[in-house]
């Protein structure tokens, strides 16, 4: 997998935390910075799906847990 340099803007004082953050955990900002991003797209997409199985799960009319769990087994 190839890889492209960008460019971000950040305040200084996030900077600042973000580089003790490294410092503590012997990673280097690019590091912290990719593995940031990935679990915040990761956790987007999975309250992507959330929001869309309520919608759906309330079209259905079932409103517990337990009534889900007897659906999914009939």
């Amino acid at each position: 997998m190839g890889r492209k340099a960008v460019t971000v803007s950040l305040p200084e004082d996030l900077v600042k935390k973000a580089n003790g953050f490294c410092r503590k955990r012997e990673m280097s900002f690019s590091e912290m910075t990719r593995e940031s991003l990935r679990d915040y797209l990761y956790r987007q997409e999975l309250e992507d799906v959330r929001r869309w199985f309520g919608l759906h799960v309330e079209k259905l009319g079932i409103r517990s847990e337990e009534e889900l769990v007897r659906r999914l087994e009939e």
